[in-house]
């Protein structure tokens, strides 16, 4: 019976928490993209994981690019951490429906 009522309970929080009323409307959520360069070469650093708002995530490609879309618009945290790189973390605004696109140079790590 206590198993019973746990479980209709976790599923009825699931519900809940997907019923979110603080996601902007459709229309307003941009796409943020770059290319992420090794600040001493300018060569791009291919694997680097970059971070928005500690919830969407990606990583970059061979040529260093990345994109993100459906980041919701506003000020937006992000992180980009790479092997052998000191981490990079700004904040960005991001109008709705719009794209964000930046050049993260990485300063290698002890530099």
């Amino acid at each position: 019976m206590n198993r019973t009522r746990f479980v209709v309970g976790l599923v009825l929080a699931s519900l809940l928490a997907g019923c979110n009323d603080s996601l902007p409307p459709e229309g307003r959520y941009a796409t943020f993209k770059g290319v992420v360069l090794d600040s001493v070469s300018q060569q791009p650093v291919a694997n680097a994981t970059v971070i928005v708002d500690s919830v969407l995530q990606t990583t970059t490609a061979n040529d260093g690019t990345f994109s993100i879309p459906n980041v919701p618009s506003g000020s937006v945290d992000f992180v980009v951490k790479a092997a052998g790189f000191t981490d990079y973390s700004d904040t960005q605004s991001v109008d709705p429906a719009g794209t964000l696109t930046l050049t993260v140079s990485m300063k290698h790590s002890g530099s």
